[in-house]
């Protein structure tokens, strides 16, 4: 979505000829979406949009608003001619100064369309303040997001929804959402404090969520370091297939492995840039034989998760039921170094060359793999992924790709 796509195409079709002109007109999608920035030139983008409604006939709407520059108002002549039509609205994203939102009260219960919404500002107030109730009914409202913005200075419909894509919490708050929202499928966080209240509180109550199945958790740039040692024992996510965590500097701890032991369906986990330590993942692992799907990449200032004794671990072992990890990987995502590089490749000819029909002495055979290197492997390192390539596995090296290029079935 941009104002390419959005403004100047439908309008370079239209000028075309008379015929591509009626053509265009009588196309009332093509009006449909608009992508728009505020500021002080209010008349020029105010008679766009209204032609743009009007062309789009009944159509849904889906709208991107930014209104970033000063003055700052309570309100705008664009903002004004959207709600006319919020009947319409079915994706809408607004970053909008703090006072506008309040502007979007008239919209209260004429949202029967809104499927999709995203929230921003870049001037949140502090403190208590009332909540603003604009959305507080869309019935058909299943996914929230909210950029830079509490999502609590908001009514939402929680009980109805299904995806939040990024939301920016307290690991508190973040708690209250699940609590809040029995039919989440997917939900990512950003959570923003850097110890919970919730031991002060005495409140570790473990929350068991039987509809989520994809979750992420993150950390703004500026804290990087949040705790989440309260957070973890209070999850429980029954059928959770993914798990992304990204950004995570501080140490993980026994309750992230307790928490991994709880998801029976998980098929991908995704850890990127985090301070795990290689054994606090490997006794994770143990826990979570369906899954499919694992990357890690390694925190450039971190002590590396992917080690020799990773690398040892994940290496099929025949005859060692006991200590085998993840008998149904298929897909594999590493940060590598010089040190480890010989060892990852014995680790994934070890589940490469398997023999069909072997039961259950064999894993699962390794179908994609990409590795991340922070330095030049060397020439022997890249021969041993040639010939993983040569049996038929997709492999993919990053970064370096112009020194050596990435092999490939």
């Amino acid at each position: 979505m941009d104002e390419l796509n959005t403004i100047y195409i439908p309008l370079l079709v239209s000028q075309i000829c008379t015929r591509w002109r009626k053509t265009a007109l009588a196309t009332p999608r093509l009006w449909s979406r608009l992508f728009l920035q505020l500021d002080t030139t209010t008349l020029p983008r105010t008679t766009l949009v209204r032609e743009w409604l009007d062309r789009s006939g009944a159509c849904p709407l889906t709208v991107y608003l930014f209104w970033e520059e000063a003055p700052f108002l309570s309100s705008h002549p664009v903002l004004e001619a959207l709600m006319d039509h919020s009947e319409r609205w079915q994706a809408m994203f607004f970053y909008l100064p703090y006072a506008a939102f309040k502007s979007l009260s008239r919209v209260r219960k004429r949202l029967s369309n809104l499927r999709e919404l995203s929230l921003g500002t870049s001037d949140e107030p502090a403190g208590y303040i009332a909540k603003l109730d604009a959305f507080s009914v869309a019935p058909r409202l299943t996914s929230l997001e909210c950029v830079n913005c509490s999502p609590l200075t908001f009514k939402f419909p929680w009980s109805q929804l299904t995806s939040i894509p990024m939301m920016a919490v307290s690991i508190d708050d973040c708690i209250d959402v699940l609590l809040q929202t029995s039919r989440l499928e997917k939900g990512g966080f950003i959570l923003i404090d850097s110890f919970p209240s919730v031991y002060g509180r005495g409140r570790a109550i473990r929350h068991q969520h039987d509809h989520i199945r994809s979750f992420t958790i993150m950390t703004p740039p500026l804290n990087e370091t949040v705790d989440l040692r309260g957070l973890f024992p209070q999850l429980c996510f029954p059928h959770l297939e993914e798990l992304l965590i990204c950004n995570l500097h501080s140490p993980f701890c026994a309750e992230f492995v307790s928490f991994l032991s709880r998801l029976r369906c998980l098929r991908t986990l995704h850890l990127r840039k985090t301070a795990l330590f290689d054994y606090q993942l490997v006794e994770g692992l143990k826990y979570l034989p369906t899954l499919t799907s694992l990357i890690v990449y390694s925190a450039p200032t971190q002590a590396p998760t992917v080690t020799h004794h990773l690398l040892a671990s994940l290496t099929w072992k025949k005859g060692k039921k006991g200590e085998r990890l993840l008998p149904l990987l298929k897909k594999l995502e590493l940060t590598i170094d010089y040190n480890v590089a010989e060892d990852f490749i014995e680790m994934v000819l070890s589940r490469v060359l398997v023999v069909e029909g072997s039961g259950n002495d064999h894993p699962a055979r390794l179908e994609q793999i990409r590795i991340r290197p922070t330095e030049d492997l060397g020439d022997r390192i890249y021969t041993g992924l040639a010939k993983i390539a040569s049996h038929g596995v997709e492999v993919t090296v990053e970064d370096l790709a112009e020194a050596h290029p990435s092999v490939t079935d």
